[in-house]
């Protein structure tokens, strides 16, 4: 509790600047990155590549990473299994779910030149033997784009070194974590930044830090700081005040914060908005709210595919063929904010049919059995299964007979879902899995440039401060644009390695 309200005192009341006879140590350096996570560990190794003296300094005992999804546009992978995917199409459709918000000149850049950032980063593991895949390709037969009521583009990325079937992206962070060591990055966890330096409106000249001791350290950059600090999904006085309508997801079923058992047990809360909070001290501004979260629903048991789903009162609510952020919105909307994933004995069959999409599995697997082992109840009649689920038996009862009426009909009279993906659930067993939503980080950033220099009220430029990963603003509006699987890491790569680039390039 003590320290929650420190972080409201922090985030309400600008602490005061550190008295500078409390600085023990001083070091120099030509760039320095704040946080060490996907976007760190890019602009650390690009600005150490590029010749820059680097120290990386993060407030955790290590870095964080969760998934492995990464959304680039005409890698060399892609080149190499002949798939196209038309830049116009994608950012237009990105700007689409955004309500027109986000910069449209981020989207191009990603589109132009993520292929590039995905090429240096299969340079790193191609080098260390991991492998780089193509997720959901080649596509199931007879899937056709042009009739999805949602876009799906192929984009996404994965990484593999054979051991590890799902998804794991500190394959490629280790990759750049051990190269950047090698050319000399100092990378010193349990050092929090505290407060950016800079006089008036001049440069940045660096970051004020504590060390594992709790000791103030300065650290004056010659060329650039670079913030890449993370989200502040975990921080409650930002969500109320930048991301309302998910705080309280965010506090009570934040998924890197209350299941990851290394985040639980860090030294102080970490994603709690600190780089956009110095960076708003000298001058940077947040883009405007209501800020758009990254709020999957759990998919359910078989996957974020559109088997049958009812509420808590054994009634469906909804075309169930909508991607797993989309789920999300309208399930929590629904009593109990919870809903059930409704299948029978069919499903290894059905998936088939389901199409491609973040969280969607078109084929049964042994990862994909166990999980409707482990995360159903399952019965050999329909009243059964309403017992074990705690639902209304009649009201489940008719609900089913309804589908089923519907599925033979070949469509669906109360929602529109397509007919091919209109199931029947009449051949026993039958399962039943529960879907929650969870959040896994807030998308708001400081409105930057296409250099990601965060820019004042004014719009100038704040010289000597570059952004990355989770701290850039308007990259998302609305929700997380699940049409583009890996797009937020592929932000967190493309604008880590631009912005170490550019900072090395900067003239002290």
């Amino acid at each position: 509790m003590a320290e929650n309200n420190k972080q409201k005192r922090k985030f309400m009341v600008p602490p005061d600047p550190v008295p500078p006879g409390e600085i023990r140590e001083e070091c120099n350096t030509d760039v320095v990155v704040v946080g060490a996570g996907t976007s760190g560990k890019a602009a650390a190794l690009s600005a150490a590549e590029a010749g820059a003296g680097v120290i990386q300094i993060d407030k955790h005992v290590t870095y964080r990473w969760g998934g492995g999804m990464i959304a680039a546009i005409d890698s060399r992978l892609q080149k190499k299994l002949g798939i196209q995917v038309d830049k116009d199409d994608v950012c237009l459709q990105l700007m689409k779910w955004g309500a027109n918000k986000p910069d449209q000149r981020l989207y191009r850049l990603w589109a132009d030149r993520s292929g590039a950032v995905m090429d240096w980063i299969m340079d790193m593991t191609d080098a260390d033997g991991i492998k780089t895949l193509f997720h959901q390709w080649p596509r199931p037969a007879g899937f056709n784009p042009a009739v999805e009521y949602y876009p799906d583009y192929p984009v996404c990325h994965i990484h593999s070194d054979g051991k590890f079937r799902g998804l794991n992206h500190k394959l490629a962070l280790d990759c750049a974590q051990n190269r950047a060591l090698k050319l000399g990055v100092d990378i010193r966890y349990r050092t929090p930044a505290v407060q950016l330096i800079r006089q008036e409106n001049g440069r940045v000249t660096g970051v004020i830090a504590r060390d594992k001791g709790g000791n103030y350290v300065r650290f004056n950059a010659r060329k650039a700081v670079i913030l890449s600090t993370g989200d502040y999904g975990n921080n409650p006085w930002m969500m109320e005040k930048y991301c309302s309508f998910a705080a309280g997801i965010a506090r009570e079923n934040n998924i890197y914060m209350t299941r990851n058992e290394d985040l639980l047990k860090a030294p102080e809360p970490i994603n709690v908005g600190d780089g956009h909070q110095m960076a708003m001290l000298v001058g940077a501004v947040m883009e405007p709210e209501p800020h758009a979260p990254m709020s999957h629903a759990t998919v359910g048991p078989s996957g974020a595919n559109a088997f049958l789903r009812v509420n808590i009162n054994g009634e469906r609510y909804e075309n169930e063929d909508v991607p797993a952020q989309s789920s999300a919105n309208s399930l929590v909307r629904q009593p109990g904010k919870m809903v059930w994933q409704v299948f029978d004995s069919k499903w290894e069959k059905e998936l088939e049919l389901m199409g491609v999409g973040l969280g969607t599995y078109s084929e049964a697997n042994d990862m994909v059995r166990a999980q409707v082992e482990q995360q159903t109840v399952k019965a050999d009649t329909i009243a059964k299964l309403a017992q074990k689920m705690q639902v209304p038996v009649n009201t489940f009862r008719a609900t089913i007979e309804r589908y089923n009426r519907l599925a033979r009909t070949g469509r669906d009279l109360d929602f529109g879902k397509r007919a091919d993906r209109l199931t029947a659930v009449d051949k026993p067993p039958f399962y039943a899995g529960i879907i929650k939503q969870h959040i896994l980080v807030v998308l708001g950033g400081l409105v930057t440039n296409t250099s990601f220099q965060p820019l004042d009220a004014d719009r100038n430029v704040i010289p000597g401060l570059y952004l990355a990963g989770n701290t850039v603003g308007n990259r998302f509006a609305v929700d997380y644009p699940t049409m583009c699987a890996g797009l937020s890491h592929g932000f967190a790569w493309l604008s880590g390695r631009f912005s170490g680039l550019s900072a090395a390039a900067e003239k002290p």
